[in-house]
């Protein structure tokens, strides 16, 4: 049975006006239940990104915060006034406030192979560039109309290697929305070993650098849909930036993103298992690899060759 303020909600909802300062209330509502927000400044240059609560867009929202402020300290203020980059698949990005450039960093795909193509028709502010992970994005992009900047996920300068004592195996990631059978193909094969963990607490960067750089081999996985889409998220970046073995599911672009050939991908549980054993039994000729492809991760993918790419794009791209 409704409450007479439900009552009273159902009644104001008949009418036009009210209907859309309810409308208007609720978006704001889900806005801060699903949504953060992460703001920084260096002289006439603001960033704002609204993003989602997941702890992949967190950690990346955070480093872009950071990262931005030692940019500009580095090589001075862009001075491109106020830029706001949303985020993410959830329907509370479809309010975003109007800078002086908008920038949509298309990371997620919302289980939806059209996702893009329903963001930009229901957005309330069309975004002046759409950052693609992939070409694959570029191309879906720009059919619909949109400039188009090619800007894959990076590795923060947090993400290094400490040379701590490694142990076990481990996997950094929300609980309870990630794709049942890649959790079995990557997952399963260690979830019962007592060496095995699963942290999904972490909300800093350098809580996440210590977690990887303490374990012998890290996990990870891509949704299907970004997958489909090319995309590499952005815990290939991190991880690799450690020097940490990292088993990930068959991704069909990883190659391409990187830049490099990365043989540690698992198409079935059992390519997961021959992996890690693999890793394990030769650990100083695997690990004298991953250093190098910590080397390049940290050379090729950081925010700083990010920013450089997109400064130089928003530079030419009138508004």
């Amino acid at each position: 049975m409704s409450t007479p303020k439900q009552q009273f909600i159902q009644v104001l909802e008949t009418l036009p006006i009210a209907k859309g300062l309810i409308q208007s209330y609720r978006a704001r509502q889900r806005q801060r239940d699903w949504s953060t927000a992460h703001h920084t400044q260096f002289g006439a240059t603001s960033l704002h990104v609204f993003t989602t609560v997941g702890l992949g867009d967190i950690m990346i929202a955070k480093q872009l915060c950071d990262e931005f402020r030692e940019y500009c300290g580095r090589v001075g203020d862009p001075r491109l006034g106020r830029i706001v980059i949303t985020a993410g698949a959830w329907p509370t990005e479809f309010v975003v406030e109007r800078g002086d450039h908008n920038i949509y960093w298309w990371w997620s795909m919302n289980g939806q192979s059209n996702w893009l193509d329903n963001y930009i028709s229901k957005v309330n502010v069309r975004p002046d560039l759409v950052a693609c992970l992939s070409k694959w994005c570029v191309d879906q992009a720009q059919s619909l109309g949109c400039k188009t900047v090619f800007m894959p996920l990076a590795a923060g300068a947090r993400f290094c290697p400490l040379g701590l004592e490694r142990r076990g195996i481990g996997y950094a990631g929300t609980k309870g929305h990630k794709d049942a059978s890649q959790v079995a193909t990557v997952i399963g094969p260690f979830e019962r070993a007592p060496d095995f963990e699963w942290v999904d607490h972490y909300t800093t960067p350098e809580q996440l650098n210590d977690f990887y750089n303490r374990k012998r081999i890290v996990l990870g996985m891509t949704e299907t849909y970004q997958e489909m889409a090319g995309m590499v998220n952005n815990r290939v970046f991190e991880v690799l930036a450690t020097d940490t073995p990292f088993i990930i599911s068959s991704h069909r672009s990883l190659g391409e993103v990187l830049g490099f050939e990365y043989p540690y991908q698992a198409r079935t549980s059992e390519d997961a298992g021959r992996l890690a054993r693999e890793i394990l039994n030769s650990y100083p000729a695997h690990q004298a690899r991953f250093t190098e492809f910590g080397r390049r991760v940290r050379g090729e993918h950081s925010y700083r060759v990010r920013f450089n790419n997109l400064f130089e794009r928003l530079s030419h791209n009138g508004r």
